[in-house]
């Protein structure tokens, strides 16, 4: 098929790259002649190898982080492919097509996959492609050499990874008419780095772009504001060799001339030239960010290839309607959790937020607190940011609790375009104001003269209350619909219970950073560090110590140990018929009442609880209750841990000048009474979703059954008002087709690395490096002191995976679903977190060090390593590899 007739929906007839080259053909850019081998010539290839089906066998078994595997698979059967002849048909139409463009002319035949180029993943540099080829045999030898690369051991490790089965990927050949140039390169509509959408850059060096992408060369940069079409960067590279096709065919790299190694590739004409045409692609492609290879023959510009660029993560939306450029803070970072969220969780945290309303009715029109990004949950902060007051109280607390984000704020802020935003409304100012302006006197009395030693009941007593207000506004309704509306009304206000609880935690921490001055570089210093082992009243801990406490039960009995791992949801009573059975399904029960709500990823509603599939707590257990540890030992290291604190607090007290014990006690039990509450709003909020959750699938259930849902999961894609309307008319709308849209852009989205900052325009700023960082060593947040050395274990579900005792964890994150583990843990090493995110709460009170904050460590270190990890400086070293 030649360019000019490839049509929109040929994606599997010519692949990714083929169609691509169609549609630029079409819309008149300029695109070097040239014509597609389609899929139906690839399958007619291979169906001449009799081996080839037991090959994809082989292929679809293999383990997609096999990499000695794939290679040896993949050379076999490239191998195999290259022995068979191409059949005559496709020789007589390639020959004729080769004639018809012209026999004269040099050509590059380059690989078109059918998954390639895509909006969802590239594939860019799995296949093979071939330049300067000359001549019939010469084509068509080049033509099977690409099919064969289809098979290559990266193509074949890529598709595992990302899930695309190798029976369903055909490959195209793309034949193009060969550009000789004096300089080629890469053109990406956005900064492929920091994800500016405003910022156009252009690699560039001499001759053909193999010698860039093989990364022979340092190529120019050139970073273009694309607003003004100014220049923003200018970085000459060190362009020492260049490729070029020879006369006869084929390539040769030849040196630079040492006066042109240094020089700048393009002028500013040209640049201006090539930005012009990466925005008219782009807004050919309907505003996506496009990656486009390109080359400079003379004063004619050529394009190549134009792909989507997959690495940049999506814009938050909606975006803002000032004109200016708005900053946004990751939730789920906040949150410990970075998993995509499902739409209706999204949708009821929209609700809930901003805080102090009682009604959706409350939030200030035009006000967008919380937005979309990457089926994730971003805050809007460019309000508090904006006015000077707010600004430093932000900072301050997130210096205190998440230097990380304080850091990479701070080289935004001050930036004309954000400063540019709109101020708070006064209607959202009020708001805000209305709700906390109690705070101050609430902390004033905690400081001075409040009875710190009941703060843990009085918090239990709070969520308690709240909980049963809203089980019986809810319960009080009489119909499903009405259930549904009362739960949504009673969750925008669940979080009135903030200005009680904000000033515990805030003298706790304003508590312990006095301490921590009071006492810096002084033999005590570490005794301050000491208080928040073993805290008061954390309810997190308290479900971690009857986890404990189940693995006891379950331990003495190998018989009951090995059904935990089978035992189905419905058939946890058959577990009394074993011996210890009895006493465990009674704990199981009592605990389940307690926190079978809870679950891993619990922020998200449409997440499973512990009350729904008990297996993944009982997982943890299981692990736990194979080690050998006396009967009641985790209670006896927290008890250790509580009376090491205290014994910390005493000294504290007699090392503080007399006048100032009194002042020091304080502090001392504002931080052991109040820091532990930190986990009660959750804990409140959990429960009330919890309440909302049974209401939504008891509508769920009804839906099912008159034929609108085909699952009860299904409505967890559905928004909270798309349910009240199926509730209230099941045939109001066929909500199946937004259903599988959403879902399918759900399972796409975890794929994604969520940034923790993210502008409007796109930017991720940089995270800083300290400068004594050691070579190859990871640097995050230190979030528990102290220093251990340790074998990693790398875990990505907790449900999946134990951890033995000694090794150091290593996760994405960690939410109140991963707490069993940290029974056994040594060490903490977290992709995400701050001072006061879950992990680092735990890995104090547990007295275990731990670095969080590191951004990709579940990707760079691996199980088995020997690591050190410094939770008192933030780093995490590589002592040794993994054995064999």
């Amino acid at each position: 098929m030649p360019f000019s007739a490839i049509a929109p929906d040929d994606l599997a007839r010519v692949g990714g790259k083929g169609q691509n080259l169609g549609a630029l053909t079409r819309a008149g850019f300029p695109v070097p002649p040239g014509f597609c081998v389609t899929t139906a010539a690839y399958r007619h290839f291979v169906a001449g190898c009799p081996t080839f089906s037991a090959w994809l066998d082989k292929l679809d078994a293999l383990d997609p982080d096999d990499v000695a595997g794939a290679r040896e698979l993949g050379a076999a059967v490239r191998d195999a492919l290259l022995a068979v002849p191409p059949p005559p048909g496709l020789i007589a139409e390639v020959t004729a097509a080769h004639h018809e463009l012209g026999r004269e002319h040099a050509y590059a035949v380059r690989s078109s996959a059918t998954a390639e180029d895509l909006p969802g993943a590239s594939f860019a540099g799995q296949q093979d492609t071939y330049l300067n080829i000359r001549g019939d045999d010469e084509l068509l030898a080049a033509v099977r050499r690409c099919f064969a690369s289809l098979f290559t051991d990266r193509a074949i490790l890529y598709r595992a990874r990302n899930g695309f089965g190798h029976r369903h990927v055909a490959l195209a050949v793309v034949v193009q008419r060969m550009v000789v140039p004096e300089a080629s390169g890469i053109l990406f509509t956005a900064d492929p780095v920091t994800g500016h959408r405003g910022t156009l850059t252009i690699d560039a060096g001499y001759g053909l772009g193999e010698a860039l992408v093989s990364g022979l060369v340092t190529a120019d940069l050139y970073r273009v504001d694309r607003r003004t079409g100014a220049l923003k960067e200018l970085r000459v590279g060190d362009k020492q060799v260049a490729i070029r096709p020879v006369p006869g065919g084929g390539t040769v790299t030849e040196d630079v001339p040492e006066d042109r190694r240094r020089a700048r590739v393009l002028d500013d004409a040209a640049v201006a030239a090539l930005a012009d045409l990466g925005a008219r692609v782009e807004a050919h492609y309907g505003g996506v960010p496009q990656d486009l290879e390109w080359c400079l023959a003379g004063q004619q510009l050529w394009l190549v290839q134009a792909r989507p660029i997959t690495s940049l993560y999506p814009l938050p939306a909606p975006g803002p309607d000032d004109g200016s450029v708005h900053l946004y803070l990751s939730f789920g970072h906040a949150q410990n959790m970075i998993d995509p969220i499902t739409p209706m969780g999204r949708d009821l945290w929209r609700a809930v937020f901003p805080f102090g309303k009682t009604r959706l009715e409350e939030i200030p029109r035009g006000t967008t607190t919380m937005v979309d990004a990457g089926s994730r949950l971003y805050l809007d902060i460019t309000p508090v940011l904006r006015l000077a007051p707010t600004r430093r109280l932000m900072f301050r607390i997130l210096r205190a609790v998440y230097p990380d984000v304080a850091a990479r704020l701070a080289t935004l802020v001050d930036r004309p375009a954000i400063q540019a935003a709109a101020k708070p409304r006064p209607a959202a100012l009020r708001l805000a104001l209305g709700m906390m302006w109690s705070v101050p006197f609430e902390l004033a009395w905690l400081l001075l003269g409040a009875r710190l030693d009941t703060q843990t009941a009085w918090a239990d007593r709070m969520v308690a209350e709240r909980v049963a207000e809203f089980r019986a506004a809810v319960e009080s309704q009489h119909s499903g619909v009405a259930r549904l509306r009362a739960a949504r009304h009673q969750l925008t206000g669940v979080f009135q219970v903030m200005p009680k609880i904000a000033p515990r935690l805030v003298s706790g921490m304003l508590s312990l950073g006095r301490l921590r001055r009071r006492f810096a570089d002084t033999p005590h210093a570490a005794d301050v560090e000491a208080l928040q082992r073993g805290l008061v009243g954390n309810v997190t801990t308290e479900m971690d110590l009857r986890v404990g406490d189940l693995a006891d039960l379950a331990r003495p009995y190998p018989e009951l140990r090995a059904a935990l791992e089978h035992v189905r949801p419905g058939e946890l009573q058959s577990l009394r018929e074993l011996p210890g059975g009895p006493a465990f399904v009674d704990a199981l029960a009592a605990f389940l009442a307690r926190f079978g709500m809870r679950g891993q990823a619990e922020i998200d509603i449409g997440r499973p609880r512990w009350a729904d599939d008990p297996g993944l707590l009982l997982t943890s257990i299981r692990g736990m209750a194979a080690h050998g540890d006396a009967p009641g030992q985790h209670r006896r290291h927290f008890a250790n841990l509580q009376a090491e604190a205290e014994a910390a607090a005493s000294r504290l007290v007699a090392a503080a000048p007399a006048l100032a014990r009194w002042i020091v006690r304080r502090q001392v039990q504002c931080v052991r009474h109040c820091l532990g509450v930190r986990e009660h709003p959750k804990f409140l909020f959990i429960q009330c979703f919890e309440l909302v959750r049974s209401n939504v699938l008891a509508a769920a259930d009804a839906l099912v059954h008159a034929g609108r849902l085909d699952a009860r999961g299904d409505v967890w894609f559905l928004t909270y008002d798309e349910l009240l309307e199926l509730a209230a008319d099941p045939g109001a709308f066929d909500p199946r087709p937004r259903i599988l849209a959403r879902r399918a852009d759900y399972d796409h989205s975890r794929h994604l690395s969520p940034p923790l900052v993210v502008t409007s325009e796109g930017e991720v700023p940089a995270r800083p490096v300290p400068k004594d960082l050691p070579e190859g060593a990871i640097a995050g947040l230190g979030a528990s002191a102290g220093v251990v050395e340790g074998i990693a274990h790398v875990v990505l579900d907790p449900a999946a995976q134990v951890l033995r005792a000694g090794e150091i964890l290593v996760a994405p994150y960690t939410d109140p679903g991963w707490t069993p583990l940290f029974v056994h843990a040594a060490g903490l090493v977290c992709d995400v977190g701050g001072m006061m995110t879950h992990g680092s709460v735990i890995a104090r009170e547990y007295g275990i060090p731990a670095v969080v904050g590191v951004g990709d460590g579940t990707k760079r270190l691996k199980s088995g390593q020997r690591l050190r990890v410094d939770g008192s400086r933030g780093i995490v070293e590589v002592l040794a590899e993994a054995a064999p």
